[in-house]
């Protein structure tokens, strides 16, 4: 309806001129000498494309002129998935797309709301902390530790990103539901080690108030890092946890009111955004999955690997076992190194994110950057080498895409079969 009546306003079945004033609504992004944003004016929001800039930040207003047009599908060669760019847009009120060739900055500027001068707040706070693990470390290693921690893939290099891509390690260089869990790990142990240092007693009360200073804490974290779809699920998924949920909640379910109330307050993010999709399916994968291919190993052959190593084994390939018709289905492609390059790159993050944290403060930081330099370079060694194994990244077109998804379908309803139909374990 609402491209419908812009397409009515400003004729926008085909490109034209426009000059206007707009206001910047979102983190800049910045790549090749360009910078993208979402811009707003005159009660319209736009995607921006604009030459580079220096100075200015959200809130600002520019003076522009260029090109604005509608977005359109993206096709996707062999691929069986056409990008639904203009659904894609809409999840956040954009409809139009503006090419910008020439742009001022403008002094007078309507007012920021309240919540958008606290998205602004923490949006310098995230600036000025991606700032010092820039200056702290070399890239590459400034964007992977950055983007474990806060700022996601925006500073690493689209090379570096498709070797990465190649390996089955994307997730690893944004900030994934993983990243987010791992952090939410921390900050509950924090308040638990606060209680009981001070030896405040368990009782509703106290229950209450370490909730509330958690999702405090939480929430200020999403705000930092400018959420997304990986990190709101894992919040709002920590949100009910907290307030609505009661203990031993089947997770599944859990998972399934989450992903409901996703979709109530944003239908088009639920349903257009590839990475909103993909952590459904991996959290899903990860629940239905994970304990019976851990049991599987425990009972085989494969008993003699270490505890660690199994659950991230485990872990990985229930993960793989929705993630991967996606990819399929999404870009037609497959990494047949996967899990061995998650078995030994995964271990690794969580000491990334740690080092890279501590490395923030001035007494440990330089230790923490040399042991941690230490790792990245492993790992991007790791990365590296995997991705130059022959036939390590397969491509395939959209013949060979639904015959696979096809066989793939007719194993995946075994292996739910399988599940179902198994005896519980013997006790060890």
């Amino acid at each position: 309806m609402r491209q419908k009546e812009l397409d009515t306003q400003f004729e926008t079945t085909s490109s034209q001129k426009l000059e206007t004033t707009i206001q910047i609504k979102s983190e800049i992004g910045s790549s090749n000498f360009k910078m993208t944003f979402i811009g707003e004016g005159d009660g319209v929001r736009y995607k921006v494309t604009s030459p580079e800039m220096s100075d200015i930040r959200f809130g600002d207003c520019l003076k522009v002129r260029g090109t604005m047009g509608r977005p359109e599908v993206k096709i996707q060669g062999e691929t069986l998935y056409n990008f639904p760019y203009a659904e894609y847009l809409a999840k956040d009120g954009v409809y139009l797309l503006y090419r910008v060739s020439r742009a001022e900055k403008i002094l007078e500027c309507p007012p920021l709301s309240w919540y958008e001068k606290v998205k602004k707040f923490f949006l310098e706070k995230k600036i000025q902390i991606t700032k010092i693990f820039l200056e702290k470390y070399d890239q590459p290693y400034a964007g992977l530790v950055a983007g474990v921690l806060i700022a996601g893939k925006g500073l690493m290099s689209p090379e570096t990103l498709e070797v990465f891509k190649r390996v089955s390690l994307s997730h690893v260089v944004v900030l994934s539901g993983s990243n987010v869990s791992i952090i939410i790990f921390c900050i509950k142990y924090i308040f638990d080690l606060i209680f009981g240092i001070f030896k405040i007693k368990e009782n509703k009360f106290s229950e209450i108030v370490k909730k509330f200073l958690m999702l405090i804490l939480i929430t200020s974290f999403v705000l930092l890092t400018g959420g997304g779809a990986p990190i709101n699920r894992a919040f709002i998924s920590s949100f009910c946890a907290l307030v609505l949920f009661k203990k031993g909640t089947d997770q599944v379910y859990a998972l399934t009111i989450v992903v409901l109330i996703m979709t109530i307050l944003n239908p088009f993010g639920s349903l257009y955004d590839p990475s909103f999709h993909l952590t459904c399916c991996a959290t899903y994968g990860l629940i239905l999955f994970s304990r019976y291919f851990d049991k599987v190993m425990i009972f085989s052959w494969t008993n003699f690997i270490p505890n660690f190593l199994r659950e991230i084994i485990s872990v990985t390939l229930a993960t793989q076992v929705f993630v991967f018709p996606y990819i399929i289905f999404m870009s037609g492609s497959f990494s047949t190194v996967f899990l061995l390059s998650n078995v030994l790159v995964l271990p690794l993050i969580p000491f990334i994110m740690l080092l890279g944290f501590l490395s923030l403060f001035p007494i440990v930081g330089g230790l923490c950057i040399s042991v941690n330099n230490i790792i990245l370079q492993t790992v991007f060694y790791l990365v590296k080498f995997l991705s130059e194994i022959p036939h390590a990244y397969i491509l395939f077109d959209k013949k060979t895409s639904i015959l696979i998804l096809a066989i793939y379908s007719i194993f995946v309803l075994f292996l739910f079969w399988k599940i179902r139909s198994a005896p519980p374990p013997p006790q060890s």
